[in-house]
């Protein structure tokens, strides 16, 4: 199988996890759970589930030095994750979801500077579409949006897209299962040490509520993450983030199911511009696309 085709297949398998997070998340903080306990549960499962897999699978580890790089990483992934589950804490998950979704932009973007990738007219319209949508988004509804939880969202992005750029890499040369257990088990430990200082620590006690932070770290974290890193392995970060547009699709949609959400008008079309900008840039023509790195 071609790498282009596994990029795809695994954006695309790591997107359906991801499509989910921001609804468990919000069920996990309906139900009472502090964010950084909630991102501690959700890090700690995921980590020692891809932990186990690795010394099953006798896949390896990375070394000292590769390890320092992926400790970096796990700095950046945590401060995302600490960033938008504040922001979702504030605002409903369809509309953090669909504001996190500028990122795949950003990244076209870095990609440019760092990595030389093109910068096509069609790349171009697309981010101007997406930042359209993006405006709406923030500029509508203000009595009834917390603008301090959109901005929480938006240092998400700028976290993520580093993180990203930075990962393609760093775990292009780590075993993949080992080298994503080290990353989630430094991200783990990070926001654990956050939750203790803070004093916001604790085993929670509601069957309901441990199953929501299973399904937190194994189907939104474990799986998604893994899959997302080997998307950029083969693909490159600028197209392994286009092609993960299909999550907040998945996130609205779960939302409007669970958790009865509803965006106003023109939130609505701001999250169409965003999703229209990333899906014109998604069918870009191959031919104009860098070979994987």
């Amino acid at each position: 199988m071609r790498n282009e085709t596994k990029g795809t297949l695994a954006i695309l398998g790591s997107s359906l996890g991801y499509g989910g997070l921001a609804v468990l998340g919000k069920i996990a903080l309906l139900r009472g759970v502090e964010v950084i306990p909630l991102l501690a549960w959700r890090f700690i499962v995921a980590a020692t589930l891809l932990s186990l897999l690795a010394l099953v699978t006798r896949g390896g580890w990375p070394d000292r030095r590769a390890a320092r790089h992926v400790g970096l990483l796990g700095v950046l992934y945590s401060g995302n994750s600490i960033a938008f589950m504040i922001g979702l804490d504030r605002i409903p998950a369809g509309l953090a979801s669909l504001v996190f979704f500028t990122y795949p932009a950003v990244v076209v973007l870095l990609s440019r500077v760092f990595l030389g990738e093109s910068l096509t007219g069609r790349r171009v319209v697309s981010l101007l579409v997406a930042t359209a949508g993006c405006s709406l988004i923030v500029g509508q509804g203000i009595a009834s949006v917390d603008a301090a939880g959109i901005l929480w969202v938006l240092l998400a992005v700028a976290l993520i897209a580093a993180f990203i750029m930075v990962s393609h890499d760093v775990m292009s040369a780590v075993p993949a299962i080992g080298g994503t257990a080290l990353l989630l088990s430094t991200t783990a430990v990070i926001i654990t040490v956050i939750g203790a200082v803070r004093g916001e620590s604790g085993v929670p006690s509601d069957p309901v509520t441990v199953l929501v932070l299973l399904a937190l770290g194994v189907t939104s974290t474990a799986i998604p993450v893994t899959l997302f890193l080997l998307g950029i392995r083969w693909i490159g970060p600028a197209r392994a983030s286009i092609f993960s547009t299909l999550e907040p699709l998945i996130t609205v949609l779960l939302a409007a199911i669970l958790l009865s959400e509803r965006l106003l008008p023109l939130q609505l079309v701001g999250g169409a511009l965003i999703l229209g900008g990333v899906i014109w840039l998604r069918l870009e023509p191959s031919a104009v696309e860098e070979a994987p790195h």
